[in-house]
């Protein structure tokens, strides 16, 4: 801007500007001085204006230096994908720039000309000097050729899926219009730098007037002839493999279910749902910050857990695990402790933290007085700095000596702060080595992919997604590390080069971590949604011919083996009411696996809300609401769930919630293949009685208080069984008797 204003300033004879002294007004002419002065000024002013948030976009240009290879060609222009993830964002955004300079560059000379009057209106027709024909002509030769650059652009932007899917009409008209456009605007540029030159007026208003008509000709008209509308711009199996890699689905494993003998009840059936252990967490007043199902491993066992951090009033912080696949004898809650084996009746925490932990709900900085962490205060030239830059006007008052600050307290703050190139998910407690540890995912979602599907994600559009790093922030001291995924390719890799010694390798992963992360959840969510998209599973709860707005909701289960947990996703067939499929993933020994089952009509299980409404019309059901309510208390639902394990069998906990916050597991309402129902108190009892063998019990019936005692009498026995307390054992095992009935002398029948 500032050459341009001092070519201006060449062409200025001179600038008048009005004076009055003692009533007299006169004019001044303003010196050369001040001129050049103005011009300079109004340019670096200009500059810095335009320049704003260039910093912002060091991200792509540090990916388009370091640069991504796929080794796969898109099938239209024979590039590599790495080229549209990596250097197509960086020509748009320089062509994007330029494009905005000469236009403002362009607008401003010629305003200012037109007021110097070297642009004016002479005679009924314009007329300009020679001077500011000259800076003008070679303004517009620039415009030419920034807009021949957008032209040669337009193919590679088609095929990255900046204009939406591109069908075969699409990609014709563009292979055939880009080229004529670039051909009209060199010449366009040529004959306006041959004005700048000799004033041929009329050749370069000729020009600009055909490149207009080839513009709006070749963008609005060639399209709609073209033939191919709506059909793909390349083979279906070539698109559906650059899809498979955009989404990481080139992993994923499609089997038809074949039953395996009898239905069987879940091995490790998931009892709790995450609002009744949210209204858990939430008691004496507490805040809940995280609830998460996880691994706990008790003494080299894996056990399925509920994981809750919640914080007192005084700011404690608290992690309690509560038993996910077991109650107690009366559906209430167990929770394991660190220094038992088995899980207990008595609420307590498995991990208490103070107040200093790092949390998701931290404030934005902690003043330590008795800590090493943080920055020390020192001198008051640096509180100022420090109180500035975190707008914390404490650290200006009078504090101890050797007083240091802490910031950046939050785990999700943290994280982004080491890395902002990727999206980081929701931080999930997880028990490592006896310590609480956050958890983050790290995401890479470019927009420019290769005629990939398009997906809305986290409020922008998005042509590719990728789970590519793994953040764990220690919840006591703070050390926060990220690695690199195990298999990343591609755009995680090119990052991790980039942000060399700060991004660890996959290989340095403690075991312990990686036996405790899940499965990415919004990567599972937008494969989910991708497949739900090719129409033949049926749909996860969207009505059908609607595109999907938000994401759909996932469930989380455990392996028979409870090595970890699986993500699943329910197709249904809205038609039919039945299930179409299942998408399952999960992390095994640090690889992904995602599988998906498809069901017939034979074994397919009806849909989740038509089992719901079965199920809801049991008549011991419907007793079991009223005797709730009578005691002032209410009966909720959880998830319905789905087990693969030894058939597909669905189940759904129903709850209790007291009128002072108690929760218990107060019914099990359980289907198999074959539309076979049943329930019960347990979810032994609701098998029982999907298999014939048993009539549900009503909590506060005489039948359930004589299995209620009868249980505790038993529970008793074994205790003193394992005890060698047999005095306590023939004891328990007389009453366990006439809890149940039965005779003393039946054993001589």
């Amino acid at each position: 801007f500032i050459g341009h204003l001092l070519i201006v300033y060449r062409a200025v004879g001179s600038v008048q500007v009005r004076r009055n002294v003692a009533n007299l007004e006169f004019r001044e002419a303003l010196t050369p001085g001040a001129l050049l002065a103005v011009a300079v000024g109004a340019g670096v002013l200009l500059g810095l204006l335009v320049g704003t948030g260039g910093a912002e976009r060091w991200e792509q240009v540090a990916l388009a230096w370091q640069g991504v290879s796929y080794r796969v060609a898109d099938p239209l222009l024979q590039h590599d994908v790495g080229l549209y993830v990596a250097q197509l964002p960086v020509w748009r955004l320089a062509h994007g720039f330029v494009l905005l300079l000469v236009v403002l560059a362009l607008g401003i000379v010629f305003g200012l000309y037109v007021l110097v009057g070297a642009v004016r209106w002479l005679e009924g027709r314009p007329a300009i000097n020679d001077h500011a024909r000259a800076h003008i002509g070679w303004l517009l030769t620039a415009l030419a050729l920034a807009l021949v650059w957008g032209y040669w652009l337009e193919p590679y932007e088609l095929v990255a899926g900046l204009a939406g899917t591109v069908d075969l009409s699409d990609w014709s008209a563009t292979e055939l219009v880009s080229p004529l456009l670039v051909g009209v605007g060199l010449a366009t540029a040529a004959l306006s730098a041959s004005w700048a030159l000799r004033p041929r007026h009329a050749l370069a208003a000729a020009g600009w007037i055909v490149l207009s008509l080839a513009s709006i000709i070749g963008h609005w008209m060639v399209p709609p002839a073209m033939a191919g509308d709506g059909e793909p711009a390349a083979s279906p199996a070539v698109i559906d493999r650059l899809d498979r890699m955009a989404y990481g689905l080139g992993m994923l494993v499609e089997t038809d279910h074949t039953p395996m003998g009898a239905s069987a009840p879940p091995r490790v059936p998931s009892l709790w749902s995450l609002e009744m252990m949210g209204h858990l967490a939430a008691a004496d007043s507490n805040e809940v910050l995280a609830v998460d199902q996880a691994i706990l491993t008790v003494r080299g066992s894996p056990r399925p857990v509920w994981l809750a951090v919640s914080a007192a009033p005084t700011g404690r912080t608290s992690v309690s695990a509560v038993a996910d696949d077991r109650v107690g004898s009366a559906g209430q809650p167990l929770f394991y402790s660190s220094s038992d084996t088995l899980p207990v009746l008595a609420r307590g925490a498995y991990l208490e933290l103070g107040p200093e932990g790092f949390r998701p709900d931290a404030p934005p900085y902690r003043i330590e007085t008795a800590d090493h962490r943080g920055v020390e205060l020192g001198g008051w030239p640096r509180r100022v700095m420090l109180a500035w830059a975190l707008q914390a006007g404490g650290l200006l008052r009078q504090v101890p000596p050797r007083t240091r600050v802490d910031w950046r307290l939050s785990p999700a703050e943290r994280v982004e702060a080491l890395a902002p190139f990727a999206r980081w998910g929701e931080p999930v407690p997880r028990i490592v080595n006896r310590g609480l540890v956050w958890v983050l995912d790290g995401y890479l979602a470019p927009r420019t992919f290769p005629l990939s599907a398009r997906f809305h994600w986290r409020g922008r559009e998005v042509g590719a997604i990728e789970a590519g790093f793994l953040a764990t922030v220690d919840a006591s001291t703070g050390a926060t590390r990220i690695f690199l995924h195990p298999h990343a390719d591609g755009l995680a890799a090119a990052w991790a080069a980039v942000a060399r010694g700060l991004v660890e390798p996959a290989a340095t992963i403690p075991e312990a971590v990686q036996r405790a992360v899940p499965y990415p959840i919004e990567l599972f969510r937008i494969q989910a949604t991708y497949l739900e998209q090719k129409g033949q599973l049926g749909s996860l709860g969207a009505p059908p011919g609607t595109r999907r707005i938000e994401l759909p909701a996932t469930d989380l289960i455990w392996s028979s083996d409870t090595s970890g947990a699986l993500r699943m996703a329910v197709y249904e067939h809205p038609g039919d009411r039945r299930l179409g499929g299942v998408l399952t993933g999960t992390r095994s020994g640090g690889a992904d696996e995602l599988r998906l089952v498809r069901f017939d009509s034979a074994t397919a299980l009806q849909s989740r809300a038509t089992l719901e409404s079965r199920w809801s019309h049991f008549a011991s059901y419907d007793a079991l609401s009223d005797s709730i309510g009578e005691e002032g208390g209410k009966l909720e639902r959880g998830p319905v769930r789905l087990d693969l394990s030894a058939g597909p069998v669905a189940y759904q906990s129903h709850f209790t919630r007291g009128p002072r916050g108690a929760v218990a597991l107060s019914w099990v309402s359980v289907a198999s293949a074959g539309d076979r129902l049943g329930a019960g108190r347990t979810l032994r009892e609701g098998w029982s009685n999907l298999l014939g063998a048993s009539v549900p019990t009503i909590a506060g019936s005489a039948q359930a208080t004589r299995l209620d005692e009868a249980r505790r009498w038993l529970e008793r026995a074994d205790s003193a069984l394992r005890g060698g307390d047999w005095t306590a054992f023939g004891q328990a095992w007389r009453n366990l008797r006439d809890a149940l009935g039965v005779p003393a002398d039946s054993a001589r029948r």
